[in-house]
């Protein structure tokens, strides 16, 4: 009897020890699964603001080469470019002034307590942005208002452009890209990445501001415009681009010449754009787009042109990457 009552102590011990061991390793894995997610999401966000997750992550690890986050406005808007090393792909790459792609951005991953007062304040700004109708109205809830506005009047009663409309917010973040604090903000969008990312800067009183032009995709000219006026002179624009294989009229030597199609920011608009191969401008786009695949996007600000006597109007001139974003920085 006593061998019996001794044996079924042993089994449930052991029943008892087998099961929270199983229901242990079962939360360890749901825990690391939830991780891997967290970071994957981290990763794409990075990707849409045109930052490498790697240099961020490896940022982050070496604080003391990190710029200081900035605490007045006088930081936010340095006056002197951040040094930069080209890749060794790209050797005798031209100073930064004169280069045709940007330089590579300092980045990095700042906690975001989404009680504190100044992500709260800036919630209850978006909200007051999407429910003002009038753009004048607008005017004072962007930041860089007194340049921005002239822009935003262009863009709304020249070009006839809307703004694109949210959906469900699907994550939030701060960072400090080349010394500038920004507060990110992606919701879910009819936009041909499927996202809509919102970027918002510190204004003169210290209040998080949207950063209308990389919100709504700002041009000099709408993609219709551009293709009918056939500009030769470059102008400013932000679109998503992925490398392409299209070549046409003055830009049917495919050995010659680099293509990447440039779509607007509805979707509803796309023309393609060349440089030369083996130009430097080149080799630093077929690096920084290599890991879009086939039907991956990135958003860039460019400078692109018609050449003389184009032949058509949808091949373009690539003279420059200005950002490998649509937030502008510093």
């Amino acid at each position: 009897m006593g061998v019996s009552i001794t044996l079924c102590v042993i089994l449930s011990l052991t029943l008892y020890v087998g099961w929270k061991y199983y229901f242990f390793n079962i939360s360890n894995r749901n825990t690391r699964i939830e991780k891997d997610q967290i970071a994957e999401k981290k990763a794409q966000d990075l990707e849409k603001l045109g930052i490498s997750f790697e240099k961020a992550h490896a940022e982050a690890l070496t604080p003391s080469a990190l710029p200081k986050i900035p605490t007045s406005s006088a930081d936010i808007l340095p006056t002197t470019p951040l040094p930069f090393t080209a890749p060794s792909t790209l050797a005798d790459a031209p100073s930064q002034q004169d280069s045709l792609y940007p330089a590579e951005s300092s980045v990095k991953v700042l906690p975001l307590l989404e009680t504190s007062d100044e992500v709260v304040q800036a919630m209850e700004l978006l909200g007051q942005y999407w429910k003002t109708e009038s753009w004048k109205d607008r005017v004072p809830l962007v930041a860089h208002s007194e340049r921005v506005a002239a822009l935003m009047r262009d863009y709304y009663e020249t070009q006839g452009a809307s703004d694109p409309v949210p959906s469900t917010l699907v994550s939030k973040a701060r960072y400090q890209i080349n010394g500038t604090e920004i507060l990110y903000f992606s919701y879910a969008s009819s936009r041909p990445t499927g996202s809509l990312e919102i970027a918002m800067l510190r204004g003169p009183q210290g209040k998080f501001l949207i950063d209308w032009e990389s919100l709504t995709g700002y041009g000099e000219m709408s993609f219709q415009e551009f293709r009918t006026k056939r500009p030769h002179e470059p102008v400013l624009m932000r679109s998503y681009v992925r490398l392409f294989e299209y070549y046409n009229y003055e830009f049917s030597d495919s050995k010659k010449y680099l293509c990447i199609k440039l779509m607007s920011e509805s979707g509803d608009n796309s023309v393609y754009a060349y440089c030369e191969r083996g130009t430097q401008l080149a080799q630093w786009i077929e690096r920084d787009l290599a890991t879009t695949g086939p039907a991956g996007f990135k958003g860039y600000t460019m400078l692109i042109s018609f050449p003389p006597d184009a032949q058509s109007n949808q091949c373009v001139n690539l003279d420059k990457v200005v950002a490998q974003r649509w937030l502008s920085l510093p």
